[in-house]
């Protein structure tokens, strides 16, 4: 899979190179929950194509954040999950929605709104 990649020797080039395309952190953010379908995803971040979706979770992969495992029976299910580096972004997806609240302001007609979702009435 070939990604762009900002060829800098500096941990935040190399933070971005890993989750700096668009929709890797609202997945991350989706995933600090708990495991996921891919559906359910989905469903959860209105607007992502699923092409893009499924490109996201495999880099995501493969930068090692997250995991992806087929739960046993009856579920029978894939689920996506965050391994313990995943999860170390908890603090950075926190720090990037208490800084997002300023420029929140009134939510619009065409807004997508999720209970979970970091919004002024969620912190």
């Amino acid at each position: 899979m070939s990604r762009r990649s900002y060829d800098q020797y500096c941990a935040i080039a190399r933070a971005l190179d890993a989750v700096g395309e668009r929709w890797s952190l609202l997945i991350v953010r989706e995933l600090l929950g708990g495991p996921r379908r891919y559906t359910d995803l989905h469903a959860d971040l209105p607007g992502v194509s699923t092409d893009i979706l499924a490109t996201r979770l495999k880099q995501l992969e493969s930068e090692g954040l997250v995991l992806r495992r087929k739960l046993e029976r009856p579920a029978n299910a894939t689920v996506y999950e965050l391994t313990e580096r995943g999860t170390a972004l908890r603090q950075v997806v926190a720090a990037l929605g208490e800084w997002g609240l300023e420029a929140l302001g009134e939510q619009r007609p065409t807004d997508a709104v999720r209970g979970h979702w970091v919004t002024a009435q969620g912190i």
